[in-house]
């Protein structure tokens, strides 16, 4: 994260009208500074004299790709969907969104929520040995999740169709990258998987759809705040139980070279969200049937970061392959 001082924002730019129309500050004349929070177009907007803040993510208005755009402008709806679900309250919260103006390339404005999203809590548990604080923060989680997928869960089963799709575009691109060389062995894995019919069985509910450790935020008092809702859509709900897995290994290896200390996290993590079922044993197996594949399909995701070594993402690629293989020995 950049997190970068800008310097204050222009009264004469069209972002300050925006600003002082949306929030209802009590000042006559408010003064933000600006700091830049990513590489991507997300801005922290501070004010002087009140220290309220707010977070403006902002698209181009002469990007080409339809999909991307869209995605970005739905976040807004996908925020206020969820918020009057009942998630705008603590302590299973989604973060508050303020307003748009898309003439501007402004997709949304949102409450600065204070406090260490998880991937603190993961630094501390490898660094500090602090792995009670991780799994009290995974507990949050897991219920925060489970909330979101009970209170919209639908009758219809999971439409496996996309998630081939968005599976094969991340396989070419290792391709393209050379992360991957056998390209039709992935394929052959994925078929078999989503041909199973647990997975074709599964019934759809929404997921928040890019549940890294950085989109989770636990304040002081315990609450944890959802943020970065812009790849929330209809799937199966282990979508999510996977990602979060797969992210765990991930910082696992990363950062130690050791991914086997992530396991007794994982195994955690999954008790926490199955917990919440009528029939916590049978739930733990069905949720643990479907989750290596999403779990290799996160792995494959985060293989694509350029800004990760080499070797490194062929590591990433490799293990994502004997998750997937490994999993169908179940069922």
């Amino acid at each position: 994260m950049n997190n970068s001082y800008l310097g204050k924002l222009d009264y004469n730019d069209p972002l300050y009208e925006v600003l002082f129309s949306q929030l209802n500050l009590p000042v006559k004349e408010p003064l933000f500074h600006v700091k830049r929070m990513s590489s991507r177009r997300v801005y922290k907007y501070i004010e002087e004299k009140t220290n309220i803040a707010v977070i403006g993510k902002f698209f181009n208005l002469n990007d080409n790709k339809e999909e991307k755009v869209r995605r970005i402008k739905g976040e807004f709806d996908n925020l206020k969907k969820l918020r009057n679900l009942g998630f705008d309250v603590y302590p299973l919260y989604v973060v508050k969104p303020f307003g748009k103006e898309e003439r501007i390339g402004l997709a949304l404005t949102e409450e600065f929520v204070y406090g260490k999203d998880l991937d603190y809590y993961i630094k501390k548990a490898i660094y500090k040995g602090k792995g009670s604080s991780l799994k009290k923060r995974l507990s949050r989680l897991a219920d925060f999740l489970y909330a979101l997928h009970k209170k919209t869960q639908d009758s219809r089963r999971v439409n496996i169709e996309p998630v081939s799709l968005y599976f094969q575009r991340i396989l070419d691109k290792l391709c393209r990258h050379r992360i991957i060389d056998d390209l039709k062995s992935y394929i052959r894995l994925m078929d078999k998987w989503l041909s199973r019919n647990n997975i074709q069985m599964a019934k759809s509910s929404i997921v928040h759809g890019d549940a890294t450790p950085t989109n989770f935020i636990f304040t002081e008092g315990g609450n944890i705040v959802a943020i970065d809702l812009e790849r929330m859509k209809d799937c199966d709900p282990v979508y999510d139980i996977g990602m979060v897995c797969g992210e765990l290994k991930h910082a696992f290896m990363w950062r130690k070279g050791r991914p086997d200390e992530v396991e007794p996290y994982i195994r955690h993590f999954l008790k926490e969200y199955a917990k919440h079922f009528k029939d916590e044993k049978e739930a733990f197996k069905e949720i643990t049937y479907r989750n290596p594949f999403y779990m290799g399909l996160t792995e494959l995701r985060i293989a694509r970061n350029e800004y990760l070594n080499w070797d490194y993402r062929r590591w990433l690629a490799r293990e994502a392959m004997e998750c997937l293989r490994w999993g169908l020995m179940f069922r």
